[in-house]
């Protein structure tokens, strides 16, 4: 891990630092500060990809998208990337890369280097993000880990519980307790 010099802080303020944190670290840190509730704002080394954000009250994920980059602009129907997927992802399927490409009138190799300039990872780390985000979101309302394990698409709950604590540095469970114990606190 190594700093930077970019510290800020006023009164009303709550204290910023930015780090360089290496991949391989990243989980353990997120799941850090997610245990201490300090807020966080993960942004990826392109300066166009997605950002993961935490806030203090809600103790919600959220990914924003990124801006499409003017030089692609020639390959419009690129940004109905966002409804393709959540569309797979309410149906609780993976996409075929060579299908969206396709609806999209683009060949996949195409494909695959517009997405990645656009939107800074790949499509199947985007989509994966994605249904991550949506089953934190059926999480935060309360369902079980086993339903929204099927309604995001896995057949097998422990699959999911990996994949979410994998990718958020703390199970399911653990982040519906979290989340329920920080909303507690702040009523």
């Amino acid at each position: 891990m190594e700093g930077t010099n970019s510290l800020m802080e006023t009164q009303s303020q709550p204290l910023y630092v930015s780090i360089h944190v290496e991949s391989k670290e990243l989980a353990m840190i997120v799941q850090f500060l997610l245990q201490r509730n300090i807020y966080f704002k993960v942004d990826y080394p392109y300066s166009n990809s997605m950002q993961l954000e935490t806030s203090y009250n809600s103790h919600s994920i959220s990914l924003k998208q990124p801006a499409v980059n003017h030089h692609l602009s020639k390959y419009k129907g690129i940004e109905k990337v966002d409804s393709i997927l959540d569309n797979y992802i309410s149906n609780a399927k993976n996409p075929e890369m060579r299908q969206v490409a396709q609806s999209l009138g683009l060949s996949i190799s195409v494909f695959k280097r517009i997405f990645k300039e656009m939107y800074g990872v790949s499509f199947y780390e985007y989509f994966l993000n994605k249904k991550m985000k949506y089953a934190a979101e059926l999480l935060l309302k309360g369902l079980r880990g086993g339903l929204v394990s099927e309604m995001v698409g896995y057949s097998q709950p422990i699959k999911f519980t990996k994949m979410f604590k994998k990718h958020f540095g703390i199970t399911p469970k653990k982040y519906q307790l979290q989340s329920k114990i920080t909303s507690e606190l702040n009523l």
